[in-house]
């Protein structure tokens, strides 16, 4: 609170007025204090009086005016009064938690797509449907049908049909999709390289004709009712980039003076805040960057970062992933923040510091964790979806990887992976929230009971994206109901 009333008599002064004690406990109690005292002096000024000292009795006399800075999606339901004595329940997947290394050996990657496969092959087999090998189809007579688990490794549109390149753990394949059949077609077309996914064929000579193409996908109906998960929220956001002169500092106060509103009953029910990555803009990502940054050493960045978090109430877990513009490895999956910046970090605040993925249950509820470089192989790879319709598409863009239970189904694009024993991007257990960033565009929406996010940024349109024509969501936050997974979107416009 202590954060609150100093930017309210801040706010006051600057204007050429003091706040009495009176005033500013009436202000506290409002939903928005900041956009209500900037509301009443607003109305003082139009007066014309000479009031200088604004207590509580001047405040009630001009009115008072709640200011929502909503854009809601889902209502969230609050069914109790305000957490008492809240202890948080979190586990952290520690697979995430370590920091890889390889050697560059073709075995590694061997070992890595063979680990994609089977894993994914799993899964599709939990569909409780019948799948034979590229090896006994090939043997098989003229006219069988068969279903393969396969992985694509080239796709080639030709006049009369699109020819896949496939393979399984026995051997490789050319099938053959008609582009007669324009629902086939459609499937096909979003097919990505290095997917897995079940194919039905049909043995024609000695070709294989497409009948029809699933994705691994997540089961229709798999969530249960919990009633032992307490009503907690979590605040999800991403992409700070703080370090960049195109950082919404005042958004972010906005942000902060919210979270102080000890009597907004949203407020008292957060326990979690979640932030996907990007929490500076880094140093040399792009070329010519250093024009574009208010802060030149990522240890100015951090310790910046450090200061913003400090306001956040101390009673609120902070869990802070990575992303492609902070200081860690860059290639997938990355390590925790290194206990270098982490000690300025907590320098003033306590915080959970995991890597990107992050797989961890709040709540007894699964959140996936993924900052989302490989959205931009996606967008690249998908037909009619662009930058410029971003807003509209992102939608699609989040169910591909959940469509595909793959964080990155496209391999060595613009998304660098280390090729582990075990991949670690491949969505085993269907997650109750999918939280991604990255691409600065908020959403948030439910595929098959999963709840889909993307955060938004606290970043204005920077020169790159102004040439791509992606028109980024600035000043977003999505709150989420752990116990009824209700969420909305914020703004702090």
């Amino acid at each position: 609170m202590e954060y609150l009333r100093r930017k309210l008599v801040e706010e006051a002064l600057r204007e050429g007025y003091n706040l009495t004690a009176e005033a500013i406990s009436l202000l506290e109690s409002q939903q928005n204090p900041l956009e209500t005292l900037r509301e009443i002096i607003k109305r003082l000024k139009a007066s014309k009086n000479d009031i200088i000292v604004v207590d509580a009795e001047h405040i009630k006399e001009i009115g008072l005016k709640n200011i929502e800075t909503g854009g809601i999606v889902s209502e969230i339901i609050i069914e109790k009064a305000p957490l008492e004595e809240w202890v948080p329940d979190i586990e952290i997947d520690e697979r995430y938690m370590k920091h890889y290394r390889i050697e560059g050996k073709i075995t590694e990657f061997q070992k890595y797509f063979n680990s994609r496969y089977m894993k994914l092959k799993s899964i599709l087999e939990k569909r409780g449907e019948s799948f034979s090998r590229i090896i006994d189809v090939m043997r098989s007579p003229k006219g069988s049908e068969a279903t393969l688990i396969v992985m694509l490794l080239e796709k080639v549109e030709k006049e009369q049909s699109i020819i896949l390149q496939v393979e399984d753990d026995t051997s490789t394949v050319r099938l053959v999709a008609p582009k007669k059949d324009n629902e086939l077609v459609k499937k096909v077309e979003k097919l990505l390289v290095d997917q897995v996914f079940g194919v039905r064929v049909v043995k024609i000579d000695n070709s294989l004709f497409v009948k029809d193409v699933f994705l691994p996908d997540v089961p229709v109906k798999w969530r249960t009712i919990s009633e032992d998960i307490r009503e907690v929220y979590a605040v999800l956001l991403s992409d700070l980039h703080v370090g960049s002169k195109k950082f919404r500092r005042d958004l972010w106060e906005n942000f902060l003076d919210w979270l102080s509103n000890s009597s907004d009953p949203e407020v008292q029910r957060i326990g979690y805040i979640i932030v996907a990555g990007d929490i500076v803009d880094g140093v040399g990502v792009f070329p010519r960057q250093d024009k574009e940054l208010e802060y030149t050493s990522v240890i100015q960045q951090v310790e910046e970062v450090a200061k913003l978090f400090s306001e956040i109430p101390k009673r609120i877990k902070l869990i802070i992933s990575v992303g492609n513009h902070d200081p860690v490895m860059k290639a997938l999956p990355q390590p925790p923040l290194s206990k270098k910046y982490r000690k300025i970090l907590e320098k003033y605040r306590e915080c959970i510091f995991v890597g990107n993925p992050a797989l961890i249950k709040l709540e007894n509820r699964r959140l996936l964790i993924y900052h989302g470089q490989s959205l931009d192989d996606i967008i690249q790879h998908l037909p009619n979806i662009s930058y410029s319709t971003l807003d509209r598409e992102i939608r699609n863009v989040l169910e591909t990887l959940i469509q595909s239970r793959h964080l990155a189904p496209i391999y060595g694009e613009n998304t660098p992976i280390l090729p582990i024993p075990e991949d670690l991007l491949v969505i085993e257990d269907t997650p109750h929230i999918l939280h991604t960033g990255h691409v600065h565009v908020v959403h948030a929406g439910n595929y098959r009971e999963v709840v889909l996010v993307n955060s938004g940024t606290w970043q204005e349109q920077t020169s790159y994206q102004r040439e791509i024509g992606l028109e980024p969501t600035v000043g977003t936050a999505v709150i989420v109901n752990l116990k009824t997974l209700s969420f909305k979107v914020k703004k702090f416009i």
